[in-house]
């Protein structure tokens, strides 16, 4: 081999090593340490008592691995579907603050994670008479099948500064996606691309639409995951003002396990 060919081959291997380190760079794997959880759920009294399974099941259990890919997640989400008041009752979380990462909008190329759903231990909500069966008052003059689904509904949501507090101005964007409850296949691979998500801000819990151009340089602080009905709503946003006082919670549970979490970003 002539020496010029020599050199290109160690500019090329040169390259591509360096090609390699940035990518590896760019891919931040979710570590154990640093996913969380809220849980309104700490007895099955009042307005949780109808829930499946015992109270404790509804906390997020960790099963950690040497490598943070290979760690496992569960938990059992659940929505409410009759009032609006903490209608996430627990969610899954990830602090970016928390993991070093200073990522902003458009520096976002993609979040990745697997998750497997046990329709055994998940109850979905799918007839009006289940609905109705112990909240007889409701009126038949709303369309409440929208609120329905036949598949597990969920929600992942980036939030941007002043999460937490509704009265402060908030960036959020949102990814829905559905997994069939007689799914055959055990685990889901979901990939989040920036063209993917829905932008709006959020105050006062009224939504303004965004367009991703306008928040590019906006940051992100974390994400949460929760479990949906089939339009995002419960039943006290068709009546806010005739909302009776005594009512029976209906739930929608989807029992889940997560793996794989990563985020791959530009610098």
């Amino acid at each position: 081999m002539k020496l010029p060919s020599l050199v290109l081959l160690a500019l090329c291997i040169s390259f591509f090593s360096k090609a390699e380190r940035i990518t590896a760079a760019d891919k931040t794997f979710v570590e154990a340490s640093k996913i969380s959880s809220w849980n309104h759920i700490r007895e099955k009294l009042g307005v949780y008592a109808e829930l499946n399974q015992a109270a404790h099941k509804y906390q997020l259990y960790k099963r950690l691995a040497s490598s943070p890919g290979k760690a496992l997640y569960e938990l059992t989400l659940v929505k409410k579907l009759i009032n609006w008041e903490q209608q996430h009752s627990n969610g899954f979380e990830v602090s970016l603050d928390n993991l070093n990462l200073n990522l902003s909008v458009e520096q976002l190329n993609q979040l990745h994670f697997k998750i497997k759903l046990s329709p055994e231990k998940s109850i979905i909500t799918s007839s009006l008479e289940t609905l109705s069966k112990q909240n007889t008052w409701l009126k038949n003059t709303y369309n409440y099948k929208v609120i329905l689904l036949v598949q597990a509904n969920f929600t992942l949501m980036f939030y941007g500064e002043n999460h937490g507090n509704s009265k402060q101005k908030t960036l959020y964007a949102a990814y829905p996606f559905k997994l069939d409850i007689d799914s055959k296949q055990h685990w889901h691979a979901i990939n989040i691309k920036p063209e993917d998500l829905n932008y709006y801000w959020q105050q006062n819990y009224q939504e303004e639409p965004a367009l991703v151009t306008q928040v590019a340089t906006q940051k992100w602080q974390g994400f949460i995951l929760v479990a949906e009905s089939g339009n995002s709503k419960v039943v006290r946003n068709y009546i806010p003002t005739s909302f009776p006082k005594e009512y029976t919670e209906i739930f929608n549970e989807l029992d889940i396990t997560l793996t794989n979490l990563y985020i791959t970003s530009s610098p």
